[in-house]
């Protein structure tokens, strides 16, 4: 008997759509949808636990990134609208477990292109905040001390990452504590 795929979504994550970025004019974003769209961001920081206070400290990276991708050409801004509505069908059909069903389960292969709104919600989008995530500051946070800190919050910087001040106020990277049997 031959396995069947478990259904993301509904009706509007299975829409067909070509695979090219949907078009659409140039235009800030709305604040319901900057709402919408960030709470997928801090998703992402609690879902790899890199990032701390709902990623607060990306936000103004963030909010420069999204208005540059719906402000210029090609406009993003007809992704981001579907995404939205991709994200309201996952709430719906899947509940709490929406945002890890979008990242984990969605089963949308990234290395085709996408064809259903489902597909450009997790390539144009998921993919692409993953991608500004990291680099706007995510990766800050990923390496956990082997044995871990005596505070289990306690986290240390990614490998090769320096930071500080070129003045020398800042200490240019976090120490993992020691622990002591």
């Amino acid at each position: 008997m031959a396995h069947t795929p478990h259904k993301v979504g509904g009706d509007i994550c299975s829409q067909m759509l070509p695979p090219e970025v949907l078009p659409a004019e140039p235009r800030p974003p709305s604040e319901a949808e900057i709402d919408g769209l960030w709470r997928v961001f801090v998703a992402i920081g609690e879902t790899w636990q890199n990032t701390v206070h709902d990623s607060a400290g990306l936000r103004s990276s963030w909010l420069d990134f999204l208005t540059q991708k719906c402000v210029t050409r090609p406009s993003y801004i007809g992704e981001y609208s579907s995404a939205l509505s991709v994200f309201e069908e996952l709430d719906r059909t899947h509940g709490d477990a929406a945002m890890d069903t979008l990242f984990f389960h969605s089963g949308v292969n990234s290395s085709t292109p996408p064809t259903t709104r489902l597909a450009h919600a997790k390539q144009y989008v998921v993919d692409e905040f993953i991608r500004v995530q990291i680099v706007i500051g995510g990766f800050k946070n990923f390496i956990v001390p082997d044995p871990p800190a005596e505070r289990p919050d306690h986290i240390v910087n990614h490998r090769g990452f320096v930071a500080g001040s070129r003045y020398n106020r800042v200490t240019p990277v976090r120490v993992a504590i020691e622990q002591t049997p």
